[in-house]
């Protein structure tokens, strides 16, 4: 089969033939119909991030939906034929974390894409731990955005910030994560406002509904922000960026007792006066990834046509080193999704 190799910080990807995978008796083999491309692979090409057990080559690719192709003697509750999508958290099941239904920060966790094998390919295998059912009125494209894309944000907001009707949010950034983030807080029933430098992705914004935007560009970013929300600031700001700049912004625009998830980082590091923390009584937390519980909650979601991942362009394999390139220089606007189907056409 077709396959998108990585062999490391700083080198080329790689478009190879591979053997399909062989399961055992406790794995389901799945045919990838559709895979997200995630801006987070250009952290392992810039080497911010690393596979952190050395296991290279590996297939990128953690946004993954597809249909199950063959499953093990041990395999309960999946047959050949089953609509699916691919939580890439494979976690252990048997540690603290686990058992609190925190598969996300699994003492040993495995992770498709990151650790072992992804979605970058005609076929993945994994357990039926991470598989959730994918109803038939879900599109594979939509759905391989649901896990990271839409999982992630759901995650930040609900589990972590604990968003509620009413409030304001501030989204610093308006990319694949950026508009199911919107949609998510439009859910809830808060207040959206959204700063970004593309113009497009900003017309975007108020098209999907967010209540305010603001150029990145601009000098006062966050008195910008303040003045839409009331003059207080807001009550959540979402990071999904991660430069120095945007985090000083988000910081500045918070309204006393406001919560400041990051999910998006580069190199760049995060600087605050720890007495503006003391006097605003502001909560700074991180948020990686997302439960098992929250991806069956947005699939739930996209069933119900609560949310629809914004999905700009469905590509080839071949194509997905280019779009990775397109994504660095920020021309992408929405998810951009592989279908390996499509290398066959080529």
């Amino acid at each position: 089969m077709k396959a998108i190799r990585y062999y490391g910080p700083n080198k080329p990807l790689k478009i190879e033939d591979v053997e399909v995978p062989k399961i055992v008796d406790d794995e389901v083999l799945v045919k990838v119909k559709a895979a997200g491309i995630c801006h987070t692979d250009l952290h392992f090409l810039d080497g911010t991030l690393v596979p952190w057990k050395g296991s290279l080559p590996i297939t990128l690719g953690h946004e993954i939906a597809g249909e199950i192709e063959e499953v093990g003697k041990k395999v309960k509750k999946f047959k050949k034929g089953d609509r699916v999508v691919v939580n890439n958290n494979k976690s252990c099941g048997k540690c603290e974390y686990c058992r609190a239904g925190m598969e996300n920060l699994c003492d040993n966790l495995d992770q498709h894409g990151f650790t072992i094998d992804g979605g970058y390919a005609e076929y993945v295998k994994t357990v039926e731990r991470t598989l959730v059912k994918l109803p038939a009125d879900v599109p594979f494209e939509k759905a391989a955005v649901l896990p990271c894309a839409v999982g992630s944000v759901y995650h930040g907001l609900v589990d972590q910030a604990k968003l509620q009707k009413g409030e304001s949010l501030l989204i610093n950034g308006f990319g694949g994560l950026g508009t199911s983030a919107l949609q998510v807080a439009k859910h809830i029933g808060a207040k959206v406002f959204v700063v970004d430098v593309s113009k497009d992705k900003l017309k975007m914004a108020e098209e999907m509904g967010a209540d305010g935007v603001v150029d990145g560009n601009m000098a006062n970013v966050s008195n910008e922000i303040k003045k839409m929300a009331g003059g207080k600031g807001v009550n959540v700001a979402l990071e999904l960026v991660g430069l120095g700049k945007t985090m000083e912004n988000a910081l500045n625009s918070l309204a006393k007792t406001g919560r400041y998830v990051i999910i998006g980082y580069t190199k760049d590091s995060l600087e605050v006066n720890p007495l503006s923390l003391v006097v605003g009584e502001f909560r700074i937390m991180g948020s990686v990834s997302y439960t098992h519980q929250n991806l069956i909650d947005v699939v739930k979601l996209a069933h119900l046509k609560k949310i629809s991942p914004v999905v700009s362009k469905i590509v080839s394999l071949n194509e997905i080193p280019e779009v990775l390139n397109q994504m660095k220089e920020r021309k992408i606007v929405g998810r951009v999704v592989a279908n390996p189907e499509m290398a066959k056409q080529e």
